[in-house]
């Protein structure tokens, strides 16, 4: 068995570093603020930490993940893994080899100056994909362990599959549906960051049926919103909802503490922007009573129940219905 890892890399949030990628045949994280050559820092995350939070303009929240994505990058990935770039140019997914070491190219100020080299296999399709696997590629992260289908990945590019021949039509809808994803994941993470998404839950779950209203805003028990189908909000199950706004896994210690504040009589549900590390996942597999719910199953909420959305937060995430190609009905014609 094949015991590298797979990881997917992006080429900046709008592909500055597409020509890096391809033409110079080296994956690349920006990071400049941390400044230099960090394969001189000690190799612990500590250390990666504490060089981010020296630089000019520190951003505290973000640190522990932009240290943990270059630490990875430095230390964990290695010679022989594969390596998945999503291009978004031609929707196309790039299959690699990391061939070299980490190396710093730059005098510090440049962009994408912490690379390393690859050997580029294979190109597909994203049609090629189930719609599972494109998910786990939809991540926010320049680079992220890509566990959940990694078999997949494995088994179409390192078995020779033919890309399909693409539907021009087919290919309009999806671009439009990508598209209107990718623009509610930016509105969610530029407009509602930290307490301004609990009462836009509260909302989403009125959109859903429910009777939701946020708890406290300095209250600090970890339930950020209460939701009941009753009236008076005392006929189970009562759901309590913990909110967050991050684009790293959430942990499973986070989710057992949450989940301490459930009784069994109530459903929780825990809800983030990003996903769950794979020993939360475990956790509430067997717990009937708590529901996880990460970025892209929050998105599709936010889409099949947009029309009863407040005015309010239909303002802030303005989306409007669009007629698009019935490929399935032109077939069938």
């Amino acid at each position: 068995m094949d015991d590298h890892r797979v990881w997917g890399v992006r080429a900046g949030s709008a592909g500055q570093a597409d020509a890096i990628f391809l033409e110079q045949e080296q994956i690349a994280l920006s990071f400049g603020e941390v400044g230099g050559d960090v394969s001189r820092l000690p190799a612990s995350r500590g250390a990666f930490k504490e060089a981010f939070s020296r630089s000019p303009h520190p951003k505290p929240a973000s640190i522990p993940m932009q240290a943990g994505q270059l630490y990875r990058f430095v230390h964990e990935m290695r010679i022989g893994d594969r390596v998945i770039y999503p291009r978004k140019a031609d929707r196309t997914l790039h299959w690699g080899e990391v061939v070299g070491p980490y190396v710093f190219e730059g005098d510090g100020a440049d962009e994408f100056t912490h690379r390393r080299s690859v050997r580029w296999m294979a190109r597909l399709s994203r049609d090629e994909f189930t719609q599972g696997a494109l998910y786990e590629l939809g991540a926010t992260l320049a680079l992220f362990e890509v566990k959940s289908y990694s078999a997949e990945f494995r088994q179409r590019f390192e078995n020779g599959a033919a890309p399909v021949e693409e539907d021009a039509e087919e290919n309009a809808v999806r671009d439009i549906a990508e598209t209107t994803r990718d623009f509610i994941a930016r509105r969610l993470r530029t407009n509602f960051k930290g307490f301004p998404m609990e009462p836009f839950i509260a909302d989403l779950f009125c959109a859903m049926g429910y009777r939701a209203h946020v708890t406290q805003k300095y209250r600090d028990d970890g339930i950020d919103v209460i939701a009941h189908r009753d009236e008076l909000g005392i006929e189970p199950p009562i759901l309590k909802i913990q909110v967050k706004t991050n684009e790293a896994n959430v942990g499973a210690e986070s989710v057992k503490a949450f989940y301490a504040m459930v009784h069994d009589r109530d459903v929780g549900v825990f809800v983030t922007t990003g996903g769950y590390s794979a020993s939360a996942i475990e956790f509430a597999r067997n717990r009937g009573n708590l529901r996880l719910l990460n970025g892209v199953e929050l998105i599709a909420l936010i889409q099949k129940h947009y029309d009863r959305l407040s005015t309010h937060y239909r303002q802030q995430i303005p989306l409007r219905p669009v007629l698009v190609p019935d490929a399935s009905a032109t077939e069938n014609a």
